[in-house]
């Protein structure tokens, strides 16, 4: 007989892999007709300039392009025609990799290009990105007792709300709270100070920031022009650290009120024997000022009372006295 942890298991996995497909057929339909339309413009664009200079060499041409977006590709401009010429390697561009890198959000752009920076950024990141999760992650964790562990206690004793209920007015009040915060008005922020990004684009890129994709298609400090162009990436630094705690925050709450868990165990193979051979529940007391832990001991490990050490009870043995 199939245990119902494989079968839930499998499950799972093919619902994944749907998703996965189900997400690839939408983007591929979106996405493959502009590309297409793209490439037909680009076309004829090409055939309209060797047309207009029979002089130029194609071949040469060809080189060229391909060296120049190479470049381009390492963050390094082509333009002629700008009057102030940025590094994409000074020290607070290099904190701004730094920071995007160990956060795993990694826009790509720039990107090491010497062997030496390839090595350094390899063994740089082994270390540092378990230890900047694991910073942003207590953090989250510290920062949800000043948010939600005590002020729900000190609600609950001051009204007669359900817990659970409390729990989740807190948390949907709270989620939206930061969403405004880190998401909404951000995008703004960005509309504004970009110039080329609409607000939707905007808001794009908080969401696939924060969320550690990263995709590098929208990349904030690289327009020409910007006033206070270091101020601007320190400070965007900053909002993806804290962005990526608020974050955690959330996914936290969402964890405890949705008993993640409970629903995690029933993918686990062998499961539910890990659960019987568990002896101690950690539980957070109701009566407590903090979060403080402490162990519940299971059914079958208390300790039971000797027949001699029951009241009133002698469960038919034989009173010597």
């Amino acid at each position: 007989m199939v245990e119902k942890h494989s079968v839930f298991f499998l499950l799972l996995c093919l619902t994944y892999i749907l998703y996965v497909l189900l997400g690839a057929v939408v983007f591929s339909t979106l996405e493959q007709p502009y590309e297409d339309r793209l490439r037909s413009q680009l076309e004829a664009l090409w055939s309209e300039f060797m047309a207009s200079n029979p002089c130029v060499s194609e071949v040469a041409l060809e080189e060229f392009l391909h060296k120049a977006l190479l470049a381009k590709s390492f963050g390094v401009s082509f333009h002629r025609n700008v009057t102030e010429y940025t590094t994409k390697w000074d020290f607070v561009a290099s904190i701004f990799f730094t920071g995007t890198t160990l956060t795993t959000i990694g826009y790509g752009h720039p990107f090491p290009i010497s062997l030496g920076g390839k090595i350094f950024c390899l063994v740089y990141s082994i270390f540092g990105i378990p230890f900047t999760l694991s910073v942003l992650s207590i953090t989250a964790r510290n920062l949800l007792i000043f948010l939600r562990d005590k002020p729900i206690h000190h609600i609950q004793l001051r009204f007669n709300i359900s817990r659970k209920k409390l729990e989740w007015l807190h948390a949907a009040i709270l989620m939206c709270f930061l969403s405004i915060i880190f998401f909404f008005v951000p995008a703004i922020v960005f509309n504004v100070v970009e110039g080329n990004w609409d607000y939707v684009d905007a808001l794009y890129f908080c969401f696939i920031s924060l969320t550690t994709v990263g995709l590098g298609d929208y990349v904030p400090g690289e327009q020409s022009g910007q006033k206070m162009p270091d101020l601007y990436k320190l400070s965007v630094t900053c909002y993806l650290l804290l962005g990526l705690v608020a974050v955690l925050i959330i996914i936290e709450m969402l964890k405890s009120l949705l008993n993640f868990n409970q629903v995690f165990n029933i993918f686990l193979l062998g499961g539910e024997e890990s659960r019987r051979t568990e002896g101690i529940e950690w539980v957070l007391p109701h009566d407590s000022e903090g979060p403080c832990m402490q162990p519940k001991p299971d059914e079958t490990t208390r300790r039971r009372l000797t027949h001699s050490l029951s009241p009133d009870k002698t469960y038919g043995s034989i009173n010597t006295s």
